[in-house]
């Protein structure tokens, strides 16, 4: 049973009759990655029903070749019609895409007295994965920033109860609001969730301020997962995916048990990625991680790439780049190939199968981008 599944099964409910849970929290924590675009304004509050006919109007099919986009697309025309998601109503929709950030943000009230803010995770955007490598060494990021001035500016006069949640870089940046937002707003926060995201560094991770919020945050990773294990995590509640492979990160794969996610223990593979990203991590120091993304950096824009969609035409003017560079020094090459190498590790001491199965979707992501 997956999200879908769920959504037939539990979409006839109201919340008044079935409870908000954790599979609703990760749905409405996907939804920020559709393209409200030229569909809501940003100081317009409507249904979730009538967006999605308005966004049928306008993208009648897929609008933009971003995988992430795509399903959440699929998933707001999907609850557009269900008792229980169609009357929700969405406002406060903020979006920057640009070479420097990538921010999406909505605000769903899915009750008279409740809301839940969700934050957007990455999409094709480089800014935004550029943003995922400056995690390893600074906070807060500008898109911290963005999300903690997003609960202040809409939420400090609220008297509405505030749950936060995010999907991938979502999740981080839900965490990072939830733990530097005024009091007014911290002490209306029930619970923040994170579907796989990115956790904190140390000096966060050790902080007052994440003390203060621990006990509320929820943080959801599949049992392949990767980006969940990125930084500082503990008590991790690990679900069981239907994909074995880099895939599982998308939550549509996530398996579902009545109102909760189907729990497992972490894979093989996982639990040999985790220990070597914390050894990478360790590693190397802030100066170090701050030059490999800047190198990287160069790279793209010498190359004039903004998107992911770009990568597959460009492919060989990238790697010309990044051979002749005399910008990317021997120290920045060795981090790029230290990283390669927790990969063949992790695989070579993965069971065959997961190794076969996990290759096999590789190839699947790249036919789907062909």
């Amino acid at each position: 049973m997956n999200i879908y599944n769920y959504i037939d099964d539990y979409g006839i409910y109201s919340f008044k009759e079935k409870k908000f849970n954790e599979v609703d929290a990760v749905i409405f924590s996907f939804l920020s990655y559709a393209n409200f675009e030229n569909v809501l304004e940003k100081n317009q509050k409507c249904s979730i029903q009538e967006i999605g006919r308005r966004h049928l109007g306008i993208f009648p099919g897929e609008d933009r070749n971003v995988m992430a986009v795509r399903d959440g697309n699929k998933l707001l025309r999907y609850l557009k019609d269900t008792k229980r998601y169609k009357d929700c109503l969405i406002s406060h929709y903020e979006y920057i895409g640009n070479e420097d950030i990538q921010f999406g943000a909505i605000s769903i009230e899915y009750t008279r007295n409740h809301v839940f803010i969700s934050f957007e995770g990455t999409d094709e955007l480089f800014s935004g994965w550029k943003e995922n490598f400056i995690l390893s060494y600074k906070f807060p990021t500008m898109s911290h920033k963005k999300a903690i001035d997003y609960l202040n500016k809409y939420y400090t006069f609220s008297t509405k109860k505030i749950i936060v949640g995010g999907h991938s870089k979502g999740g981080n940046l839900a965490l990072a609001a939830a733990m530097d937002a005024n009091f007014f707003v911290r002490s209306r926060i029930e619970k923040i969730y994170s579907g796989d995201g990115p956790g904190l560094l140390d000096n966060e991770y050790k902080s007052k301020k994440y003390e203060k919020v621990k006990k509320k945050y929820i943080h959801i990773i599949p049992d392949y997962s990767f980006v969940g294990l990125l930084l500082n995590h503990v008590n991790d509640k690990v679900v069981k995916s239907s994909n074995k492979g880099i895939l599982a990160h998308n939550i549509i794969y996530w398996e579902v048990e009545g109102s909760h996610f189907k729990k497992a223990p972490l894979s093989p593979l996982s639990k040999e990625l985790d220990r070597e990203l914390k050894k990478w991590f360790s590693r190397y120091g802030e100066e170090d991680k701050m030059q490999f993304v800047k190198n990287l950096d160069f790279i793209f824009k010498k190359a004039n790439i903004h998107s992911i969609t770009e990568i597959k035409e460009k492919n060989r003017l990238i790697l010309n780049l990044i051979y002749e560079s005399k910008e990317m020094d021997s120290n920045t090459k060795k981090i790029l190939i230290d990283f390669f190498l927790i990969l063949v590790k992790c695989f070579s001491s993965t069971k065959k199968e997961e190794l076969k199965q996990f290759v096999s979707n590789l190839f699947k992501i790249k036919k789907r981008e062909e």
